[in-house]
């Protein structure tokens, strides 16, 4: 979902993305076949996956325009790199799923009034709004809430100053709990819509705020990011395990906020602090940096790929199953990766970012590379 091709990459970070499409595939793999019920309620911990995923998103993103924010086709370079980024898997995958696999398994194309939504990136209303019909990919809503933050966040990094746009970014941190609860008030989920998940990015460009406002980090950002790394969990853990799914109003206005909070520490934490040494280093094994690599096609084929595999017969067997459906996800978001995606991804060399000028008040900060 992140752009690879980021200034100074930070190795950890593509391990925390394959981290984050494995935690999304165990829950949806889990929440497909069933079992005991404890795991199942344990596991809406990997639904967590989608957060982390916007954080990250969040934090690379808001780094990457702020140094390149006075540099010359600001726009053209960031849209130019997005389209080849995203657009391809995106599209692609829509004709594949409206077109082959209806006539693969026997079904009827669904009228376009029914696809629209996920053509136009807007998923996500469908599942919040009712009266709203979608015969789209449902994991889809998460990708509409990115590309309405791509479509928004550039032009706001542009028109104002750092000071006005730190200012901005705690709105987003602020608003989207105020409008959970409105929506909760009048019958509405708040999983899916833009505005209510706004902090989950909010705290990414938070993150990237802080980590580039000075050469290099300080101990109380060290501090900050080691105290939230072991408070939050003692919040969130009891619940996913004895809550979750219990559709308490307070809790989806609290938790949703937290979890990014949580997200925006352990990412800080790896990037800032030498006790993460061991962490970064696994998060940086090379077997898990490739898997984060096809992060974005092991999000958009794994839900494809585990429902073929649980027409099977041998979906019988829960071990099989895995076997078969993480086996296929991955192979099928290698070879997208490998002979459809990398070829128009190599255009991206024709947009190169370029940093704005050095400021007299420092550069930017030296991250922690693992």
């Amino acid at each position: 979902m992140s752009d690879r091709d980021t200034l100074d990459r930070l190795p950890c970070l593509d391990g925390l993305r394959a981290v984050a499409a494995l935690m999304v595939m165990v829950f949806h793999f889990i929440d497909l076949h069933r079992g005991i019920p404890a795991l199942v309620q344990a596991s809406s911990i990997g639904q967590t996956g989608v957060d982390l995923f916007f954080v990250l998103s969040g934090f690379l993103i808001t780094r990457i325009l702020l140094s390149s924010k006075h540099a010359p086709h600001y726009f053209q370079t960031f849209y130019a790199r997005r389209t080849l980024r995203i657009f391809p898997l995106y599209f692609g995958y829509l004709a594949l799923y409206f077109l082959l696999l209806p006539w693969f398994l026997g079904d009827p194309i669904p009228p376009f009034s029914a696809q629209a939504w996920s053509w136009f990136y807007l998923e996500n209303l469908p599942q919040t709004f009712p009266g709203l019909h979608s015969a789209g990919p449902g994991h889809f809503w998460s990708l509409a809430v990115e590309e309405h933050f791509y479509l928004l966040w550039p032009l706001l990094v542009y028109l104002l100053s750092r000071r006005r746009f730190g200012v901005a970014v705690v709105v987003t941190l602020v608003i989207p709990p105020i409008l959970r609860a409105v929506f909760l008030a009048q019958g509405l989920p708040v999983f899916f819509f833009t505005f209510t998940r706004m902090d989950a990015l909010g705290y990414g460009a938070a993150l990237a705020l802080m980590l580039t406002a000075a050469p290099s980090p300080g101990a109380g950002q060290v501090r900050l990011f080691r105290t939230l790394i072991w408070l939050l969990p003692a919040l969130l853990i009891p619940s996913f395990v004895f809550l979750s799914g219990a559709r308490f109003a307070w809790l989806q206005i609290v938790k949703l906020s937290l979890i990014p909070a949580y997200y925006f520490a352990l990412i800080g934490f790896c990037l800032t602090d030498p006790a993460a040494r061991h962490l970064t280093r696994w998060l940086s094994a090379r077997w898990l940096r490739w898997l984060g690599a096809i992060s974005y096609g092991l999000y958009v084929f794994h839900p494809t790929c585990f429902t073929l595999v649980h027409r099977l017969p041998i979906a019988s067997s829960v071990p099989a199953a895995a076997a078969l459906s993480f086996g296929a996800t991955i192979a099928a978001a290698y070879l997208s990766f490998r002979f459809y995606e990398s070829p128009i991804l190599r255009l991206k060399k024709r947009f190169p970012y370029e940093s704005e000028p050095p400021k007299p008040s420092g550069a930017a900060p030296k991250l922690r590379a693992a």
